[in-house]
């Protein structure tokens, strides 16, 4: 009987390992049947992050005074004083190797320029707000060769400021023009008005040049004295007031 009873037992005790197991392996079985599918699309998933904006590039601005074809004598005077009063308006001297050499006979122009741009930087608040050509026309040919023209004009410059809607100056100069690269090469002002070339500086570049100085040693002497003066002048009398 008790013989009987162990072969029992011993049955029960394998027939429930084989159960356990059963049930163990149709887990696993489940674990993998249900596990998220792989999906190689997944990693290889484009990113999400938006493309930066190409950045924005300002229209080029348009030539206030453009070049023709051909160039004439007109277009040169006016476009000569047209740099040289923006110059005073941006405080800074402007390039104008494509319409002027600057040798002998025109580098007071430059430094005429320069003590004027130097004027306005002590009176910003008197500074202009644009500049236009109004007004150009030759008064009369001094001389002309095949090679070079030489002619008196004059020029009208509107250049307002902020107290001064209708600002602007005539000047008269004269001015030759190398007529192969229609660049000026001369300029002077021989009809003595009354102007900072023609009372200050010329007098004072002709003086040091009979000193025996070279013309780029005097002329620059001569703006260096005029600027001394304006710098004593604005540190005598600052200003007490924005417009004062």
């Amino acid at each position: 009987m008790k013989r009987t009873l162990s072969i029992v037992l011993v049955f029960v005790l394998l027939l429930s390992a084989f159960v356990l197991a059963s049930c163990k392996g149709t887990n696993d079985k489940d674990a993998q049947n249900t596990a998220p599918p792989h999906s190689a699309a997944s990693e290889t998933a484009a990113p999400t992050d938006t493309p930066a904006a190409a950045p924005e590039t300002e229209a080029p601005t348009a030539d206030p005074n453009p070049r023709p074809d051909p160039v004439t004598v007109e277009w040169l005077a006016g476009e000569m004083q047209r740099r040289y009063y923006v110059g005073c308006m941006n405080l800074e001297l402007m390039d104008f190797s494509d319409i002027m050499d600057r040798n002998e006979d025109t580098d007071l122009f430059f430094w005429d320029n320069q003590i004027a741009i130097d004027r306005m930087k002590f009176n910003p608040d008197y500074n202009f707000t644009a500049v236009f050509i109004k007004e150009v026309y030759v008064k009369q040919i001094v001389d002309e060769t095949e090679t070079e023209i030489t002619a008196d004009v004059y020029v009208f410059t509107s250049h307002p400021n902020p107290t001064l809607s209708m600002s602007g100056i005539g000047m008269d100069f004269r001015i030759t023009v190398d007529k192969q690269r229609m660049v000026i090469i001369s300029y002077s002002e021989p009809y003595g008005c009354a102007t900072l070339y023609n009372d200050r500086l010329l007098p004072l570049a002709s003086s040091y040049r009979r000193e025996g100085l070279p013309w780029q040693e005097a002329n620059k002497k001569a703006y260096e004295e005029l600027y001394a003066e304006t710098v004593a002048f604005a540190t005598a009398y600052p200003r007490q007031t924005p417009r004062g």
